[in-house]
């Protein structure tokens, strides 16, 4: 099994994807990931759509076999996907399905202007050599699905001296610049969820947290939360047993009552008797926030009626899962949407702007991409900020409470 480390959370979308297999949606409102709004970082975005149309539905694309190196697509620009294959000899679970999602995606979108050639990494020491064949070949971009070590060694050589890197995994340091972590993960869900709260006047946070989340998580979180106006009050740890859980509540008492807003961090049901035991003591003016990482059964818990999650809408998957299904015979993952994501900046870039156009100006457009897994946009410092919509569960399920913004 590939050991590449996703980020955690992913913004909700592996629910996404799994409840919203089978969108129905034409060709002409597919994503062709460009700038919103005027279009004005890739004029022309919406010029070719019928085109586009036309190659899908000559261009049924199969999932090829691992075993070689691989490319797909024939004519254009070159956009390198940088990859480890497995002990088999393959690429898989993730890798795999971030591999046909490339090809998924430059099928539809290339648009004989770009093709992706899949190289395959063996690790750090072998990064300097694949980097350098693909500058070689004059690569447009390197789109990276690695372990974050092998990445973290492709982000660190100097940017005049490999095309921009879009990382799909766990963020990398982008101080080499042109460097763009594109996933997503829990704390920027909770993140917006706290800031939501705060709208209301609540912004004194307290926050549980699994046992395992790092430390580096702790200091971001205090750090937007002051940053946003709000007081971090501090963070409480708890093991994933129910009875740890109410310890982990019971010892927080003292800054639960100071606080009017809770943040419950985790990828567990346990999240729910978290909040149930905080409930239960009685404290009736609390806010409660919940991120995109719970997994769905906790919508279905009483206890968790009323909590807050900000996520993105499940409207840009839709558009793709039932394609990929149908395709590959597997649904639409995580891993998977960022892959088509990376893959349609990239060709909506080089349609529009020819391949000298996929550069940091491109790549950093304020007014942002619109793809399956949401608006987003690039900032200089390589991280991506996203538009989420905020949830209210109810009823064993989310409610939309607001909508994400259609623009930055």
């Amino acid at each position: 099994m590939q050991c590449n480390e996703q980020a955690p959370g992913a913004y909700g979308l592996h629910r996404v994807l799994r409840t919203f297999g089978a969108g129905a949606r034409t060709l002409r409102t597919l994503l062709l990931i460009s700038a919103v709004a005027s279009c004005s970082a890739l004029a022309g975005c919406q010029s070719d759509v019928d085109g586009i149309a036309k190659n899908v539905k000559t261009n049924d694309i199969k999932p090829p076999s691992s075993d070689v190196d691989e490319t797909f697509g024939e004519n254009g620009a070159e956009i390198t996907l940088l990859m480890q294959k497995g002990s088999t000899g393959l690429y898989e679970g993730p890798s795999r399905d971030v591999r046909d999602a490339a090809a998924l995606g430059i099928g539809e979108l290339g648009a004989n202007q770009a093709f992706v050639k899949v190289v395959d990494i063996s690790g750090a020491s072998a990064v300097p050599a694949a980097v350098a064949a693909a500058k070689a070949r004059n690569s447009s971009l390197l789109v990276s699905y690695l372990p974050p070590a092998t990445t973290s060694a492709v982000a660190a050589m100097p940017s005049d001296q490999r095309p921009p890197l879009i990382n799909l995994g766990a963020a990398v340091p982008a101080t080499s610049g042109n460097v763009y972590n594109l996933a997503s993960g829990e704390i920027d869900s909770a993140l917006e969820g706290v800031r939501a709260a705060f709208a209301s006047g609540h912004k004194k946070v307290i926050v549980f947290a699994q046992r395992d989340l790092p430390q580096t998580a702790d200091l971001a979180l205090a750090d937007a939360i002051r940053a946003a106006g709000g007081t971090f009050i501090g963070i409480a740890r708890y093991d994933l047993t129910d009875a740890a859980a109410a310890a982990a509540v019971q010892a927080a008492k003292p800054q639960l009552q100071t606080a009017d807003t809770v943040l419950i961090l985790g990828r567990t049901a346990i999240t729910t008797t978290i909040e149930g035991a905080i409930k239960s003591g009685g404290q009736s003016t609390l806010n409660f926030i919940g991120t995109s990482a719970w997994p769905p059964q906790t919508y279905r818990e009483p206890t968790a009626n009323g909590t807050l999650i900000a996520m993105v809408e499940p409207e840009g998957a839709s558009l793709i899962a039932d394609r990929y299904q149908r395709h590959y015979k597997r649904p639409l993952s995580t891993d998977a949407a960022y892959g088509y994501d990376a893959i349609a900046i990239a060709a909506g870039i080089i349609r529009t702007k020819g391949a000298t156009g996929l550069n940091a100006e491109a790549l950093t457009s304020k007014v942002g991409f619109r793809g399956v897994t949401g608006l987003f946009r690039f900032a200089p410092s390589g991280h991506v900020e996203r538009r989420l919509s905020l949830y209210a569960i109810s009823g064993g399920k989310l409610n939309v409470l607001a909508q994400a913004p259609a623009s930055f």
